[in-house]
């Protein structure tokens, strides 16, 4: 049977939204997710560090291909510090128990040392341990101050080593301050996050929420999975 030119309008006109309508769905479909909302930061492209050469507290060498294979979460201060540093840790500890297992497996969490003139691998081995045995610490030793002066540029790592009036650091009397943040690098070896302090406790010191840093590093692990940019890891045993 013959259509009426009316009937042939109207069906053009369907199979015409019809045909936008799925290009606009493909579009949508096809378009990467909106980036997470963080505590921090969550970078567009991770960006690379520079050659970097350091020391565990085993004190085996420890450089840009150590890296590879896991997420790394990067923490910093210094042994001797009496409040954020030990509080940070503590957190961190907490924030490793609760990760869901799949997560937790191929994470492994940093200590760096702003402080390597006092803290050596056998006081950060000590330092480090005490909160959690899996932590890695780091340092330079006597000579690699370049290699430390890298890494902690590549990540924006600030510190300031001021000494005591009429001292020099070489007395061995001065005093540390640092930033307080965690540089979370992907198994490329790659700076993907930086994780801000959520909170500040009755001292006014800043320190992180463990729900708050679980739910952020799991919705950025997840984004990445999602947006086609699963970065391979070898598992870890825990």
């Amino acid at each position: 049977m013959s259509m009426r030119p009316r009937q042939r309008m109207l069906l053009g006109f369907v199979l015409a939204n019809s045909a936008i309508a799925a290009v606009a769905a493909a579009m949508l479909l096809g378009r990467p997710e909106p980036p997470p909302q963080i505590q921090g930061v969550l970078l567009p492209q991770a960006r690379a560090l520079a050659p970097f050469e350091l020391t565990d507290h085993r004190g085996d060498g420890f450089s840009n291909g150590d890296l590879e294979g896991h997420w790394h979460l990067v923490s910093y201060g210094f042994t001797t510090c009496p409040d954020v540093c030990p509080a940070t840790l503590s957190e961190l500890a907490s924030f490793r128990e609760q990760l869901p297992p799949e997560y937790r497996r191929d994470l492994q969490v940093l200590f760096y040392s702003v402080d390597h003139r006092r803290d050596t691998p056998q006081q950060l081995a000590s330092y480090v341990s005490f909160f959690d045995p899996s932590f890695t610490g780091l340092t330079a030793t006597e000579g690699g101050e370049s290699g430390a002066t890298a890494f902690a540029s590549s990540l924006g790592i600030l510190s300031v080593l001021e000494p005591a009036e009429g001292g020099t650091l070489e007395d061995g009397d001065y005093r540390v301050s640092h930033g307080v943040t965690l540089l979370l690098l992907n198994p490329e070896g790659k700076l993907q996050a930086v994780f801000e302090p959520g909170r500040v406790d009755a001292m006014g010191f800043p320190g992180f929420d463990v729900t708050t840093l679980v739910r952020d590093y799991t919705t950025i692990r997840s984004h990445l999975d999602t947006d086609g940019e699963a970065i391979p890891a070898r598992g870890q045993d825990v």
